[in-house]
């Protein structure tokens, strides 16, 4: 169950009602706000936690048994002092939260009552039959009935008006005079079918001030599209520079999760310290610089001395 399933099923409304404590809804939002950034595990400890919170730590304890308890998070201790923790995205199995104070009313975990808070789907008693005027040569090969117009030459040909109805939206956009729609579609339709719709909006975009018909853009076309190069040659060249260091991290996470693989498979002991780095770098947004950093205190790990000397040598760390 993803994020969206959880807020659908009326997750927040369940937890806006369960009365935690307010360290237990603070982590919750936490473990929350993780899920939302693409992870789904945190490997932490109690002690980071509270910094992290901002309360004591013995509070951030109290939490993470509550939630345990109540089954919305899971909690699996490794090494005494490392949890890693994992959001139950079902409101139906969380258990035992207190919907009143009253004891004489029923747990807000009782199935019966999450169905008054989770949003049910409306289903139509009464189902209208559906006519069906084919032959039985017809049913046999296709499963509709097929049009005099095939119908995938019918959306192409609405495909190809919205796309000429895009193009002359926004080149009227920038026009301050009034321009000819008729001889504008033509030329619209003539740019269409030499090049994208997406090249054709950028220049338009890029070139506004420049352009005052689709006549000029489209006889002009190759020095419109080298200049275009020319002037977002900066542009394109910062965007390599960022995808090839997103290739980098993903890289690393890849190296950091074969290692923890192989540890695992072959039994090999290692430190909590050890296996926490191989964690970190399999999901943290930036492990280059988590593997940086390993690597001025690798004296800490060296159970991964390999794995890090390796590491350093597959990607640029500056």
């Amino acid at each position: 169950m993803n994020l969206r399933d959880f807020w659908e099923r009326g997750g927040f409304k369940v937890l806006a009602v369960a009365r935690l404590g307010s360290c237990s809804y603070s982590l919750v939002l936490y473990v929350l706000n993780c899920i939302v950034a693409g992870i789904d595990e945190i490997v932490s400890s109690t002690g980071e936690l509270s910094i992290l919170l901002g309360v004591p730590e013995k509070q951030v304890k109290i939490a993470i048994e509550e939630l345990s308890e109540n089954n919305i998070l899971s909690v699996t201790k490794k090494y005494s002092k490392t949890l890693i923790l994992k959001m139950n995205l079902d409101p139906e199995k969380w258990k035992n939260l207190r919907s009143t104070p009253e004891r004489s009313k029923r747990m807000l975990g009782d199935a019966k009552n999450l169905r008054s808070l989770i949003p049910q789907k409306k289903i139509n008693p009464k189902v209208k039959p559906v006519k069906i005027s084919i032959s039985s040569k017809e049913a046999l090969m296709f499963p509709k009935k097929m049009n005099t117009k095939s119908k995938k030459v019918k959306e192409d040909d609405d495909h190809e008006k919205s796309e000429i109805n895009q193009i002359i939206d926004i080149f009227s956009k920038y026009q301050k005079n009034n321009i000819d729609i008729k001889k504008e579609l033509n030329f619209a339709k003539l740019l269409l079918e030499n090049h994208s719709l997406d090249q054709i909006l950028s220049l338009i975009h890029f070139f506004s001030k420049e352009i005052p018909s689709l006549s000029m853009l489209a006889g002009a076309w190759f020095h419109y599209m080298n200049k275009y190069r020319e002037e977002t040659a900066e542009v394109d060249d910062l965007n390599a520079f960022r995808r090839k260091h997103e290739n980098y991290d993903e890289k690393i996470r890849a190296l950091a999760t074969f290692e923890l693989k192989k540890i695992q498979r072959e039994k090999k002991n290692i430190t909590a310290d050890e296996e926490l780095l191989l964690h970190i770098l399999m999901r943290h947004e930036q492990p280059r610089k988590q593997l940086y950093w390993a690597l001025k205190a690798k004296d800490k790990y060296p159970g991964l001395i390999n794995f890090l000397s390796q590491a350093k040598d597959s990607v640029e760390l500056t």
